[in-house]
């Protein structure tokens, strides 16, 4: 009898420093219950003078259980380009993107692919906790989302982000410009525009985040200001929300009560902000090209949600709707031909028919 292929492809980026803290989330893969046929892929994603044989030695010998390969990234290095080569070398319809400063809980596995079954989602994520305490860190009570038939829905950021692989090429992959900030709220944004939405099962288990990992982009990293700086300037260009208007009002608003603050920190002012965008200034000429090509790219996708859209039941039931059709493919993919029962709650019958029409605008642009 041929064995099964594999189902789920569990894949993380790490650096040196961080290697005790994959070892552990390793470990918790090996504890966590995985029905389906899984594999851990491990990028190494750094130019390193070490032995390569010897790191795959090393790495594999923390996986007891769950088979384990080990990929060399040495060309761009950086978080989005790290995550392209994760989809690149990943050969399962399923995949599930961890931090390396995790750790696993509970049922996971089987409720995620549940969910992805029953409901026409993009990206799947779960809760996690603050190191080992009650503390939720993602996702907060407060950050804006949708409570609807048992998913929250919202952008998720990172931590677990669970979907098809052959869907996050279509849709393009990664952002490359999005080099050590952003790579997720960019991605999320896109297959929300694309008509995929994505949202948290809070009862699929649980992750613990070990926050005091090194080197980390988002916390710790010199210069993350400048990451910061250079997303935000991405995305006010591809997205068109240069112009401050109604529309755009949130973007501008978390801008500068959010990320800017928290990448400056007690330096912000005018003068550093000043010097870092000027910094960003050759960069940006380099890459005019291909900003404005996104750009005109992105007026086709048949959602225009701008970033940081807040979103509302209607935009859910709509995307829903659309996504209702446009998943089979990817859900083919999984569990072949045989038609899904997707669960879309009570979306309402003006729903279905704007997702109609933007199924049928979208079939007649093709």
């Amino acid at each position: 009898m041929p064995k099964e292929k594999t189902r789920w492809t569990i894949t993380a980026l790490t650096i040196p420093s961080r290697e005790p803290y994959l070892k552990k989330l390793i470990a918790s893969l090996n504890d966590t219950p995985i029905q389906s046929p899984a594999e851990i892929s491990i990028i190494y994603n750094v130019v390193t003078k070490e032995n390569p044989y010897d790191i795959e030695e090393r790495i594999k010998s923390f996986s007891k259980k769950l088979p384990l390969t080990v990929h060399f990234n040495s060309h761009d290095t950086s978080i989005a380009g790290g995550r392209n080569f994760q989809l690149s070398v990943c050969k399962s319809p399923l995949v599930c993107f961890v931090d390396d400063d995790l750790t696993l809980h509970g049922d996971i596995f089987s409720t995620l692919e549940q969910t992805l079954r029953e409901t026409p989602l993009g990206l799947v994520g779960i809760r996690s906790y603050q190191e080992d305490s009650n503390e939720l860190f993602k996702p907060r009570d407060s950050t804006p989302h949708v409570d609807y038939d048992g998913i929250r829905y919202m952008p998720i950021q990172g931590m677990l982000v669970a979907g098809y692989k052959s869907l996050f090429v279509d849709i393009g992959g990664f952002n490359p410009r999005r080099k050590f900030w952003g790579e997720w709220t960019e991605f999320n944004l896109r297959l929300w525009r694309n008509g995929f939405p994505t949202g948290y099962n809070l009862n699929a288990g649980y992750l613990r985040h070990w926050h005091k990992a090194p080197e980390s982009p988002t916390r710790n990293k010199a210069g993350r200001e400048a990451h910061v700086l250079w997303g935000l300037i991405c995305t006010a260009l591809e997205y068109d929300v240069v112009d401050i208007n109604e529309a755009t009002e949130t973007f501008w608003q978390l801008v500068e009560e959010r990320y800017l603050a928290y990448s400056f920190g007690e330096n912000l002012n005018v003068k550093n902000l000043l010097k870092t965008t000027l910094e960003l200034m050759p960069r940006l000429s380099m890459e005019w090209g291909n900003i404005s090509a996104f750009k005109q790219s992105v007026t086709q996708h048949p959602f225009q949600f701008m970033p940081f859209h807040p979103l509302t039941l209607e935009d859910v039931q709509q995307t829903l709707a659309f996504a209702s059709e446009a998943i089979v493919p990817y859900q083919h993919q999984v569990w072949g031909k045989r038609r899904q029962r997707v669960t879309l709650g009570d979306i309402g019958e003006a729903a279905v028919k704007s997702a109609v029409k933007k199924i049928k605008t979208i079939t007649n642009r093709k």
